[in-house]
């Protein structure tokens, strides 16, 4: 579940990023509107809930928050540290990320 909750950190943090202007402009060529920015930063809450709850639940209230926190902190390192090396492999490695969370949450 924490693989999960990891993918979900990472998309969560992708989010607040294509929020701003600079990244949303590298990566699709034009800056996002107003209401675009506003709708990515209500979005990127619930994959940031839902990686919270995955790790509260697997791990415990108390746990959970440090491991959230911790992920959270990872994938916003991550996800800064491609876009300032390879800003192309954000997407796919957002991608890659949910697949194998989700194929790491049904295998248990």
């Amino acid at each position: 579940m924490t693989t999960l909750a990891f993918a979900l950190a990472y998309l969560g943090m992708l989010m607040l990023c294509l929020a701003m202007t600079r990244h949303h402009r590298v990566l699709f060529n034009t800056a996002p509107t107003p209401n675009r920015q506003n709708w990515l930063r209500v979005l990127a809450m619930g994959p940031l809930l839902g990686s919270f709850l995955l790790d509260s639940k697997s791990l415990g209230i108390s746990i959970g928050l440090v491991v959230c926190f911790g992920q959270l902190m990872f994938a916003g390192l991550v996800v800064s540290l491609t876009l300032a090396w390879r800003e192309r492999w954000v997407m796919p490695l957002g991608g890659l990320f949910s697949v194998v969370g989700v194929l790491a949450a049904i295998s248990g």
